[in-house]
């Protein structure tokens, strides 16, 4: 989808300022994709986004096999658990490459079903959505 990649460099940019973590990208990009995933919960439903989280696993799982150690948390946790073990095992840069393309497929799957061009005036307002770290701003 284009534009996916500058909608995940803007949300992980606005966390990494929010959190004083400029020079700590890792934890921002953490950050963006627990308030993606959060705003998409509450926009979805937690059925719809489940739904939508799974078949993004599954389908990103076959590129990165380490995404098979993600667990989803309910409530107040963060969306995606494990991801300190995975970096402890795997290194930040897989990691990261691994979010960032379940991020890809997220944005790629959600823009067959409502269209391309709604993803990022859906995603806009969540720029802002409290993570487990911080609360609203």
């Amino acid at each position: 989808m284009q534009g996916a990649e500058d909608l995940i460099r803007r949300f992980v940019a606005t966390a990494a300022s929010e959190n004083g973590a400029a020079g700590s990208t890792d934890h921002a990009r953490h950050i963006a994709v627990d308030r993606i995933c959060r705003g998409l919960a509450r926009s979805l439903g937690a059925q719809g986004f489940d739904a939508l989280l799974n078949r993004a696993l599954r389908q990103t799982e076959i590129e990165h096999p380490l995404l098979e150690g993600i667990r989803v948390g309910r409530g107040d946790e963060p969306v995606l658990l494990g991801l300190d073990n995975l970096v402890a095992q795997h290194g930040d840069e897989k990691v990261n490459a691994a979010l960032e393309s379940i991020l890809r497929t997220i944005l790629a799957l959600l823009g067959r079903l409502i269209g391309e061009d709604m993803v990022p005036r859906l995603l806009e307002p969540m720029a802002r959505v409290e993570t487990k770290n911080q609360g609203t701003k």
